[in-house]
């Protein structure tokens, strides 16, 4: 008899502890909504349409998308560069920013006089041009210049150096 009380005492504390816990786990999933509802404002996101392209209809993935089509890549320059009569080269890495998609398929087909413009002028430089902030500043600058000056339809807006490394 008295085992009979204690597996019945046994199961109402089991079954008290299994009610606790579905307290908590309800609790904390007020909590995560409450948490959301606060931190989003209230505000569901958007959801698209099936098949629709979210990323035209975004005008910053929209922008991002123009100016990746304005961009052409060179592949890496490597030009020894002067220091104080000691050779030193220069790995540069260098994307166009054009003033249209179409002015692409120009430098595209002028890729070689637009290499060679620029490994003349990055010859031309010593370490001491280029080491600092407004020596490189004037260089891209000057790459602008001459860049534009191989061109004879498009433009170019602006150079991007992705890589610049000197040993």
């Amino acid at each position: 008899m008295a085992e009979e009380e204690q597996d019945q005492q046994a199961e109402k504390k089991g079954g008290g502890s299994f009610l606790t816990l579905l307290l908590v786990t309800v609790l904390a999933l007020a909590a995560g909504a409450g948490g959301s509802y606060a931190l989003f404002g209230g505000r569901a996101a958007p959801v698209p349409a099936e098949g629709a392209e979210t990323a035209a209809e975004d005008p910053v993935e929209k922008d991002a998308e123009e100016f990746r089509e304005r961009l052409f890549q060179l592949e890496p320059f490597v030009v020894n560069v002067t220091d104080e009569g000691y050779q030193r080269y220069l790995k540069i890495k260098m994307d166009l920013e054009l003033e249209g998609a179409d002015a692409v398929d120009e430098v595209e087909a002028r890729t070689p006089q637009v290499r060679d413009t620029i490994i003349v002028l990055l010859t031309s430089k010593r370490l001491a041009d280029i080491t600092n902030f407004e020596g490189k500043a004037l260089l891209k600058g000057e790459l602008v210049d001459r860049v534009n000056a191989v061109l004879q339809q498009g433009r170019v807006r602006s150079v991007l150096f992705t890589e610049f490394v000197i040993q």
